[in-house]
């Protein structure tokens, strides 16, 4: 495997990194400042720690740099607040990755996690601003985001914005949440996003000025009055919108909340917003997609608002297009395969597919589009086993399960039993069924915990097979031998002595069936485990001495062995040559 390209370059160490450094430094500025002396490609090696001393300024234009962390929740770097906008970290056509950028809950209005800038590039980088108002996670100008987490307030009062886009950028493989997930305003550009997870109660991806493709994603409002995709600009400006989307899945919203929303409503503007929505599933919000078009009439023209749908599901359309007035066109544009059906999710925390839903092979049967879904896996694939491999609607592809899945058998009897109706329980993965049998009768469905039906004394088989949501039955069910044993074993015993004794130790030998255990007990005291032969200490008097057998199922003589005897004390001998009366 070659090595990855920050180990061949100049190493630039920030304590504590020490390992294969050609220079050290107590601090990232000193370290940055011999970057930018040197010529080489540079990389500043971070470690395990967190860094205080920025905001940092980093330029790869004459050569290469990188800032590299010891990872995400590894390497944190953070600032005290200010009372000017601030970025953590500027990147100029530099690469930041595998750290963390903690911003203060004080932080300005307007300060940014990380600013990227001019061709630079972040990967594997967390920003966590959860504690701010008015700041950006991520700022991005003709730069690129991958495998990045923003952590900003959701609520839209606090006016956070997640990613912040001017110019052409890309983001991919991001999972974001902020009152503003995606802002992006540039005329004459373009932002690509791919397989992002947005979480917003205000906008989740919005199209101010210029142009958003978003492809293979979930957008999550919550239970709030947001919008999903939002083409929508209330300033003064006739610079047109257009966001295309391809196989989301945009769920949540109450009350107001749109889930795809085109608006050229300014009155002073003769505005455009489009948005293409294609393969993709809008389930929640109270208006699935809207188009508002007007304007005052002294626009030279009427403003164009359309939502172009094709292959989707949602469930409901609304806004107003001023088409008497001849202010306003557009409207929801319905195309090919569309449909109105609960696209049956997993739950309502996974949005993934569940086996039968309605929305499996139900894009867009032509070839194209994206080639992974939101878990990276091939987009195009026979979700429902028919043989013919057609892209589902929404952010995932549904796997054909084809592996069976493995049943346990939790409890139950195993070996003798004196329980003729004994108890098993089972399990298996989360979903499956069950089918359970004794001996040779035929597999029924069962459910965990399964009490079996009186059964006859003697060996028997229990057998448990799972059958998982997808159909795939375990062909190689679990079983459990056990015997049962109702018949309570019989108790003989051996006695050497009479009824009356002079003794002061008496000894019982006593048997049962193979496997048996004994108790005893001497005068009515508590049962005792005991072993063959028993010694008895007798103090005089009468004494009663009981043995019983257990056999391995636990069945016990109901009618233990019972021997009595009496210790009599002994006769005095005569004094010793005394005949007849002494």
């Amino acid at each position: 495997m070659a090595s990855p390209a920050w180990a061949v370059d100049h190493v630039i160490c920030v304590a504590p990194a020490s390992v294969g450094c050609d220079q050290s430094f107590a601090t990232i500025p000193l370290a940055i400042t011999a970057a930018d002396a040197n010529t080489s490609d540079d990389t500043i090696l971070l470690g395990a720690t967190t860094y205080t001393d920025g905001p940092y300024e980093l330029d790869g234009v004459a050569h290469a740099l990188t800032l590299k962390g010891a990872g995400q929740g590894s390497t944190f770097i953070t600032l005290p607040s200010s009372a000017t906008p601030q970025n953590y970290i500027s990147a100029n056509h530099a690469t930041v990755r595998d750290l963390t950028v903690t911003m203060a809950a004080a932080s300005s209005s307007n300060d940014s996690g990380l600013a990227l800038g001019n061709g630079a590039a972040a990967d594997h980088v967390t920003v966590v601003g959860t504690g701010t108002t008015g700041t950006r996670g991520i700022t991005t100008t003709d730069s690129s985001a991958s495998n990045v987490v923003v952590q900003m307030p959701t609520t839209p009062g606090t006016g956070t914005v997640a990613i912040f886009s001017n110019d052409d950028n890309t983001v991919s493989d991001a999972t974001v949440s902020a009152a503003q997930g995606v802002y992006h305003q540039a005329s004459g550009s373009t932002l690509t996003l791919s397989r992002v997870n947005v979480r917003a109660d205000y906008r989740a991806v919005e199209a101010a000025v210029g142009s958003i493709v978003i492809d293979d994603s979930l957008i999550d409002l919550g239970t709030s009055d947001g919008v999903g995709l939002a083409a929508v600009n209330f300033a003064d400006t006739d610079l047109p919108k257009t966001i295309t989307a391809d196989h989301l899945t945009i769920v949540g919203g109450v009350g107001l909340s749109k889930g795809v929303w085109a608006y050229a409503g300014v009155p002073t503007s003769l505005a455009t917003s489009t948005v293409n929505l294609s393969n993709s599933i809008v389930r929640g919000p109270p208006t699935s997609l809207q188009a508002d078009a007007s304007n005052n009439g002294a626009q030279g023209g009427p403003s164009n608002a359309t939502v172009n749908v094709s292959y989707s599901d949602f469930e409901s359309t609304g806004g107003t297009i001023d088409t008497g007035g001849g202010t306003g066109t557009g409207g929801i544009i319905s195309g090919s395969g569309n449909l109105n059906v609960d696209p049956a999710f997993v739950s309502t925390t996974d949005r993934r597919l569940s086996v039968g839903s309605p929305v499996i092979d139900k894009g867009n049967p032509a070839a194209g589009g994206p080639a992974l879904d939101l878990d990276g896996l091939a987009r195009v694939r026979d979700g429902d086993g028919n043989g013919s491999a057609i892209r589902d609607m929404g952010a995932y592809e549904k796997v054909v399960d084809t592996t069976a899945p493995e049943t346990t058998i939790a409890s139950g009897p195993s070996g003798p039993t004196s329980d003729a109706t004994p108890t098993f329980a089972f399990t298996s993965e989360p979903g499956a069924t069950f089918e359970c049998k004794v001996d040779a009768a035929a597999y029924a469905s069962c459910t965990s915990p399964l009490t079996a039906a009186s059964l006859a004394d003697g060996p028997h088989t229990f057998s448990v097979r799972a059958k998982d949501v997808a159909g795939n039955t375990d062909a190689t069910p679990a079983t459990r031998s056990f015997t049962v044993d109702t018949l309570a074993p019989a108790t003989e015993a051996t006695v050497k002595f009479g009824k009356r004794t002079t003794k002061k130790k008496v000894k019982v030998a006593f048997s049962s069936e193979a496997g048996a255990t004994f108790q005893c007990q001497v005068d009515g005291k508590a049962w005792k485990t005991c072993t063959s032969p028993l010694k008895v200490k007798l103090k005089l008097g009468k004494h009663t001495i009981q043995v019983r057998a257990l056999d391995a199922a636990g069945n016990v003589d109901a009618s233990p062995f019972k021997v009595k005897v009496k210790r009599v004390p002994r006769e005095p001998r005569p004094p010793s040559g005394c005949t007849g009366e002494c």
